[in-house]
Order: C-alpha cells, then structure tokens, then sequence
C-alpha cells in the first residue's frame, strides 16, 4: 500500500491512542521508534523518506535505556532533524527532566528559539490536535512557508488562483526550504511574478498590451514605475528581473557556484515583489471595513448584530507628473487613518541644504482637504 505521507514518531514508552490513530489517517504510515539513537541512524541515513518527525523529549537509547532522559541527547536529535529539513513536532511530557544536562527551562527556550513553540504538544493533553496540525501543515506546505506567510495570503484572499500555489509557488518553497540550488531554476517563479502583474495591471489599467504581446509583463512593469504607484519605487527592477529569470536549459548550464549565486539572488528579488504585492493589494483593500455595533441598539436588542457594510474601494495614490511635487500615502492604524507626505525633490537642486521647507499649504481645491508642504529655494 502506498501512503501520501511517511511520519517518524520517537516515544520509548507505548502509544495508547496510535491504532486509533492509524485507522483514522489510512493514507499516512507512522513509523514508530523507541531509542534516540535509532531514530538519529534513520534520520541520517533515510531523510528523504519521512514527510515529518514526531519526538519525545524524554527518549532514552537502545545501548543504555536504565539511564533515562539525562543523557538523551534530544537536543543533538532536534539540531540534527532540522538540518535534515523534516518539518519537526515535539510530544512530551511536561519536559520536567533534566534533557542531555540541560534544564526543562533551556530545553524550552532552545526550541522557541528555534520557531518550534507552536509544534510542542504535552501528553497530557492526547496526540490527536497534535497529528491535526501535522496533518494540516503537510497539506498547505505550511513548513515552508514559516517567515513569509504573506504568501499563503495571496491565495488565500483570491488575488491569484490557488491552483498557481499548487503547482508553481509550493515547489519553489520548497526549493528555497531546502537549499537546493541545483533544481531551483527561475520558471515557477516567472509564473507567479506574471499573474502579480496581470493582477495589478487589472486594478489599476496600466497596459492595454494584448495577452500575445512578449513584452506585456514588461510593460507593465514599466508602466508601474511610469505611475509610481505606492511602494513602488524601487520595484520595477525586480519586476524586470523576475521576468527575464533563468530557465531549465541555462540554469542547468551553470557550474554549481554560478547555481548558488542565482539561487540566492532570484530568491531575494522574488521575496521583495511578493512582499511589495502583498502591500499594494493590501493598501487596495483597505477600503473594506467593518463598523462596530451601535449601543443604543445593544441596550435595546436581546440579540443585537453588528452593522457591517462595504465602502466603495479606493486606490492607492499615483502622480502621473510632478505639478504638486508631492507623494501623498495613507494608512490605517488603530481604526485611524493617517497620510504620509513625501517631498519630491527636483533635481537641479542639488544641494538638498538649499531647499527648505518653510510652511504647510492646503490645495488648490479645499473640498479634497488636502494640505502639502510648501518648498521654496534658499538663495545663497
């Protein structure tokens, strides 16, 4: 029988609840073991095998079981899972022993430290949410997302189309996961840069180029810089880099070196256009509120619902030409809105001390209740 996922669960003493356990996920094999040093020989020698690793902080070893916890090793063990890149799951008991000299307290802060403070589950409270979020994370490929979640956001607010996670973004996680340069070529993460701008591009109507066009994702990189649109003022070079990406045949074409380079610098430009993606849908929306309950209705009403309603969605700021000289940026905090005022500066002023700003203006047309610094030049 062949299973979708292959679980390694180190725990020296029975499993009360794991043939339960195994009836319920048919399609998962778990593979129980009772030493630490065993599991350390499996993991060193099969790391591919296991989809995920289950450990007792308590474990004892096979060449000494009398001795107990205190010469474990299950620190040793965590370090050694996770360089292996097996997502990790702690199952123990209130780690109130003392784990390879080391305090329950260090044990602790050693794996907080190490981002595992969600994935420690105590026997006192049943395996079962335990193998959920296994479960669950080994679905989403949560694992490889931990420190850019932003990305599970994009698909989950349907900015793009889920089946773009599935096929190209998971794979390329996984890539950046692992370190493996060597199969990390830039396709996955052309396509995704692609349906960003296609997205954008229907927001905002920046390209009217035809789907056939070769150089639509380009132009409409270049129109985003054209438009200045919030965050977007280093963004077109990333844009434009992401693009152009290497593909299979030239990226097999490297030596290794030349591999690892490419890895790490189509890594960090991908991350900054999602992230910039992420910032400027958000900005999109932040129209869409929710407004909190009247009180006079809650005094009144046995059962009083919220009064939820949409506000038309508005865009974020551009400034086509430079008549105001003046980048306007809004943003919310605390149910607050606040604007953020930038001063373009010309550039025949090139000696910023020359420039001065000397008072706070309104607009030319008070109904917009706009009000902008006011810069004049400093003679000598």
């Amino acid at each position: 029988m062949s299973f979708e996922y292959n679980i390694l669960w180190l725990d020296d003493e029975p499993i009360k609840a794991l043939e339960q356990i195994r009836e319920a996920y048919s399609n998962i094999y778990f593979d129980k073991v009772d030493y630490i040093d065993i599991c350390e020989a499996i993991i060193e020698s099969q790391p591919e095998k296991y989809h995920a690793v289950i450990l007792d902080a308590n474990g004892i070893s096979s060449f000494a079981p009398e001795k107990g916890a205190s010469k474990s090793g299950f620190l040793g063990l965590v370090h050694e899972v996770i360089d292996s890149h097996i997502p990790l799951y702690i199952y123990s008991g209130q780690l109130m022993r003392a784990s390879d000299g080391d305090t329950a307290d260090i044990v602790l802060e050693e794996l907080n430290r190490l981002g595992l403070k969600d994935n420690i589950f105590y026997k006192s409270g049943g395996p079962y949410d335990l193998v959920d979020k296994i479960i669950k994370d080994l679905n989403s490929k949560y694992i490889y997302y931990v420190g850019h979640e932003e990305l599970l956001k994009i698909f989950t607010n349907g900015w793009i189309e889920k089946e773009y996670k599935t096929e190209f973004l998971d794979p390329v996680m996984e890539y950046y996961y692992k370190k493996d340069y060597n199969s990390a070529h830039g396709n996955q993460m052309r396509n995704i840069t692609e349906q960003i701008l296609n997205k954008v591009n229907n927001e905002f109507n920046l390209d009217s180029s035809k789907e056939s066009d070769k150089n639509r994702y380009a132009n409409i990189a270049r129109a985003i810089k054209a438009k200045k649109l919030d965050y977007s003022s280093s963004i077109s070079g990333p844009l434009l880099h992401m693009i152009d990406v290497t593909n299979t045949r030239s990226h097999e074409a490297m030596t290794e070196d030349e591999r690892k380079l490419y890895f790490d610098a189509d890594y960090s430009t991908f991350f900054i256009v999602t992230n910039w993606f992420y910032k400027i849908m958000n900005h999109l929306e932040d129209g869409i509120g929710e407004l909190e309950p009247d009180l006079d209705t809650i005094e009144t009403q046995e059962t009083p619902s919220p009064k939820v309603t949409k506000e038309k969605r508005t865009k974020p700021v551009t400034h086509e030409d430079s008549r105001s000289g003046v980048v306007v940026s809004t943003y919310k905090e605390n149910n607050r809105t606040y604007c953020d005022l930038k001063v373009e500066i010309p550039w025949k002023w090139k000696d910023y001390s020359k420039l001065k700003i000397t008072t706070i203006i309104p607009s030319n047309d008070p109904k917009k209740g706009v009000w902008y610094p006011y810069c004049q030049e400093v003679k000598d």
